[in-house]
């Protein structure tokens, strides 16, 4: 379940952040913007593209290592927004984060 809402929620803002970073942020329509919402995008990819892999191959030891990456990578997110007073773009990453890292925790448990 983790994986899944993970994977739709990084598809949906990779994409978004690629075609219209205006409408996720203030200010995104410019070109610097667009720049730097492809490079977090890119980000998300490689992400997205491991936990997809590691379950299709059902490699669960590699697997809780993918979401427990995701887990900080969404943790330093959150920190971010914390640190700029954006409560939605502190409270989403860290729900992320702390269901990501149960996840994790749980599956290299059943998997011992």
């Amino acid at each position: 379940m983790a994986a899944v809402a993970t994977a739709a929620a990084s598809g949906y803002f990779a994409v978004g952040g690629i075609l219209t970073p205006g409408a996720l942020v203030a200010g995104g329509d410019a070109a610097a913007a667009r720049v730097f919402a492809a490079y977090m995008s890119a980000r998300g990819v490689v992400l997205l593209g491991a936990l997809l892999l590691c379950t299709a191959l059902r490699a669960w030891r590699a697997l809780a290592l993918v979401l427990a990456l995701n887990a900080a990578v969404q943790a330093v997110d959150a920190v971010i927004g914390v640190v700029r007073h954006e409560p939605a773009q502190a409270i989403g990453p860290a729900c992320f984060a702390l269901v990501l890292a149960a996840a994790a925790v749980l599956l290299g448990r059943t998997r011992r």
